[in-house]
């Protein structure tokens, strides 16, 4: 997810790293712990996040890796310890995966995860070489690892085309990706398989679509309809389910409240039932379960409505993993309704979805420093689930921001327990 704006691109060479503290000071929050003074903006984590470590696969480069683009445009591929959940190296620089690529805030997202037969492959944008950076002369491009080295290059037809979101189910002989076809407001999303462009479909609806994420073990979308922009009480955003390869649409959510953000995936709550996440209003996380009957209808049903804290009312951000048989949610939480509003503390908080055990916990607190936390994504240790995020000494009516780097919590769930 999108994590900074143009302004942290430059106070990156301005400002540098400042050092905070790294004790939560005794408090019930965990200890916080930086990982890296390097400004790494929208890390994504390769599929050994989800506690699945394989020092073999991908030509024995593992899956314990993480991705990111950095200030130079050069796309990375760093290492992440799965046993300390230290990076390996330190600053993300481990093996250089591709030049020209767009930066995170350029068009709203850094680079994606896609799994296929090759193995982790990386969906990202790039600017034709030696082109000038601006929208006209970028794309979707794809790079790929072949045990030595990594290539990258847009896909066929991928010019013009924007923010690629790949399928995630590893060694599917077919991946897929949605992107849109414009850069800014009034654009299209289409989705097709990698290796087809004649594959091509526009979702349907006709217009802006936003949130999209492939659902895991099967070849659907969830996205939100119509962008937040264009959404308001009287016309709200609603979620959809969608079928690639059958073209069926299912809407998930007719409730009031302007959703943002969607993401499914099978919870162990719900008897491996689909469910689904997403915010309303800026709030509320929201949870749906999905039940098939027998003769294939689906129906979605709200289960949960978890509200975020008082005294930190806006929810932003959540990823959802599943550990030791329960399903989480994290998630970024502020007083201000901007999500980018860097004067303002935020913090990082962890949910459960049975709606029988309330579990809303912070993860981090301003007991004993005060931080701009955002961007939390999960990775499993061999200790138990760890949420990183980036951190910053807020802005002030004298001063800008000043960055502190990736840093890290202890959710406290501990080490998977053998099923």
């Amino acid at each position: 997810m999108r994590t900074c704006l143009h302004a942290l691109r430059k106070a990156a060479w301005i400002v540098g790293v400042v050092l905070g503290s790294s004790s939560a000071g005794g408090q019930p929050a965990p200890v916080e712990v930086q990982v890296t003074r390097s400004f790494i903006a929208d890390l994504e984590f390769d599929w050994g996040r989800d506690g699945t470590y394989c020092a073999t696969c991908n030509f024995g480069a593992g899956n314990a890796r993480f991705t990111f683009t950095d200030i130079k445009n050069n796309l990375w591929v760093g290492n992440i310890d799965p046993d300390t959940g230290n990076f390996v190296p330190p600053n993300g620089h481990g093996m250089l995966a591709g030049t020209d690529a767009a930066q995170a805030d350029d068009f709203g997202n850094g680079p994606e995860w896609l799994n296929g037969p090759q193995g982790s492959q990386i969906a990202y944008m790039k600017y034709l070489p030696g082109m000038p950076h601006d929208p006209a002369n970028a794309g979707v491009a794809v790079a790929t690892f072949d045990g030595a080295a990594w290539n990258g290059d847009f896909i066929v037809d991928g010019v013009a085309r924007y923010q690629p979101k790949g399928s995630l189910d590893v060694d599917d002989p077919r991946p897929r990706l949605v992107y849109q076809n414009r850069a800014g407001s009034n654009f299209r999303a289409f989705a097709r398989y990698l290796d087809d462009p004649a594959s091509e479909i526009q979702l349907p609806g006709n217009k802006p679509v936003c949130s999209r994420n492939w659902v895991p073990a099967t070849q659907a979308l969830v996205y939100t309809a119509p962008c937040l922009a264009r959404s308001s009480s009287a016309r709200p955003a609603q979620v959809y389910w969608y079928d690639f390869p059958t073209h069926t649409l299912e809407q998930v959510t007719f409730d009031t409240g302007v959703k943002l953000y969607a993401v499914a995936w099978r919870a162990p709550e719900f008897g491996n039932d689909y469910a689904l996440a997403t915010v309303a209003d800026r709030t509320d996380i929201v949870i749906y379960r999905r039940s098939v009957d027998s003769g294939g209808s689906a129906t979605w049903t709200r289960v949960n409505t978890i509200p975020a804290p008082a005294a930190t009312p806006y929810v932003t951000s959540p990823e959802v993993f599943v550990h030791n048989g329960k399903s989480y949610v994290i998630y970024q939480v502020s007083s201000s309704l901007q999500a980018t509003d860097f004067r303002i503390p935020t913090h990082i908080a962890i949910t459960g979805i049975d709606p029988a055990v309330p579990s809303v916990r912070l993860l981090t607190n301003d007991d004993s420093v005060i931080r701009v936390r955002q961007d939390p994504e999960y990775y499993i240790t061999t200790l138990g689930p760890f949420i990183y995020y980036n951190r910053y000494v807020p802005a002030t009516e004298t001063s800008g921001i000043k960055l502190e780097g990736i840093w890290r919590v202890d959710t406290g769930l501990g080490p998977a327990v053998p099923q």
